[in-house]
């Protein structure tokens, strides 16, 4: 390979230049960055020729070579070999590396964005190599990373539902008690629409029980910000298991664009930011909880400029879940009760095409909810409200209207 700059040049410029103002400190910090992204270059070629080696001699562990040189561990060789699978991905990001455009740390955002993509929707985000190390090389991080996200969210076929699941079958929590101090404490992890929700409730706590107008702060408050933080959200949570401090609805963000919300699918100028990062959320997930109005949607108009805040006309008002109470005694497709159902809109409420329409809602059971929007059930409602369900896989189930009582 061609180096940007001889090693030993270099070395005697950052041991011998003085720094003596800011023209020579920035100077200084380029030369710093050309080397990292040399050394850096250097260290994917010797492990990919230590793979080589590998296979003609299988006693040869290189990840295990690597860490001993480094005098580390085998963390800092699998950080490196997902570095090299990236750079392998992505050649116009290693050859961005070995020029000295970009940096490791850049890869590897790369690497961590994609990991977990199926080889097909891998193969999707790498048509877009000269972007990918074009933003790399002259973006800023923050404007780097909503490129990835929004490649690998428009690669998803599933739009994320698969690792969700996967989230979800993950999801744990624990508890113990410290045996320094007596203390209880607990540890969980949860998927990010669970974790999402719980976060919004305990935010709606915190502002009922401490913020509000009839808030108070305990008068044995810690006093250091962060410190009072952690404890009032400990409150909070506390209160949240008494059946305190919160309407049930979570304190939710998301800024969508309304294309993308309207048609529940992501194109290529989607705009979905609900503060997750690559793991984004499935757009069927936000209309869902929109549906529910548990989410304050930040919309962006068409144009890109203009914003609409949530409307309280998108949700089922008392006159209407009246109305639907008086058609049905239970979710339209399960025997759960009327007053533990959710109203769904069956074609989604658009923001510009008028008022939700009694015409336009069902009533489904929180799991058919989930199922008419990160299930993939397609639902269709006839006039005389006649439901046609249509799964995945194309089996198709009819359900006939229901019988209008009394109220």
């Amino acid at each position: 390979m061609m180096w940007p700059m001889d090693l030993g040049r270099l070395r005697a410029i950052i041991n011998d230049t003085a720094l003596i103002d800011l023209a020579t400190c920035r100077t200084e910090l380029d030369h710093l960055r050309i080397a990292r992204a040399a050394l850096d270059t250097r260290e994917l070629e010797v492990m990919r020729r230590l793979d080589e080696i590998a296979d003609v001699q299988p006693s040869v562990f290189p990840d295990d070579e690597l860490a001993k040189a480094a005098k580390t561990n085998l963390g800092k060789s699998a950080k490196v070999r997902k570095r090299k699978k990236a750079c392998d991905d992505i050649p116009e990001l290693a050859d961005a590396l070995a020029n000295g455009d970009t940096t490791g740390e850049r890869v590897d955002t790369f690497a961590n964005a994609t990991a977990g993509l199926k080889p097909e929707e891998l193969e999707k985000v790498a048509e877009h190599g000269a972007a990918i190390a074009a933003a790399a090389a002259h973006s800023t991080e923050r404007q780097y990373r909503e490129l990835l996200e929004r490649l690998v969210g428009r690669a998803r076929g599933d739009d994320g539902l698969d690792t969700l699941a996967r989230q979800r079958r993950a999801t744990g929590f624990r508890w113990w008690t410290n045996q320094h101090d007596g203390m209880w404490q607990c540890a969980g992890k949860f998927d990010p629409v669970r974790g999402t929700e719980l976060e919004g409730r305990i935010r709606n706590a915190l502002e009922a029980l401490f913020h509000g107008s009839a808030g108070s702060v305990p008068d044995d408050c810690p006093t250091d910000p962060h410190e009072r933080h952690d404890h009032l959200a400990a409150l909070a949570l506390l209160a949240l298991s008494e059946g305190k401090g919160t309407s049930g609805l979570p304190d939710v963000t998301v800024l969508i664009d309304e294309k993308t919300l309207v048609d529940g699918c992501r194109h290529e100028h989607s705009i979905v930011d609900t503060g997750l990062g690559r793991f984004a959320l499935p757009i069927e997930t936000i209309r869902r909880w929109a549906c529910l109005g548990s989410i304050n949607p930040v919309v962006v108009g068409a144009d890109g400029v203009r914003l609409f805040l949530g409307r309280e006309t998108r949700l089922a008002n008392r006159a209407q879940r009246r109305a639907l109470r008086v058609l049905y005694r239970t979710c339209a497709l399960c025997d759960v009760p009327f007053e533990h159902t959710q109203a769904h809109h069956v074609s989604w409420y658009g923001f510009q095409q008028g008022l939700t329409d009694i015409d336009n809602l069902l009533p489904l059971c929180n799991r058919h909810h989930h199922l008419a929007h990160e299930g993939g059930w397609q639902l269709i409602l006839e006039p005389d409200r006649t439901l046609t369900v249509i799964r995945p896989g194309g089996h198709i189930t009819t359900h006939g209207p229901p019988t209008a009582r009394a109220a």
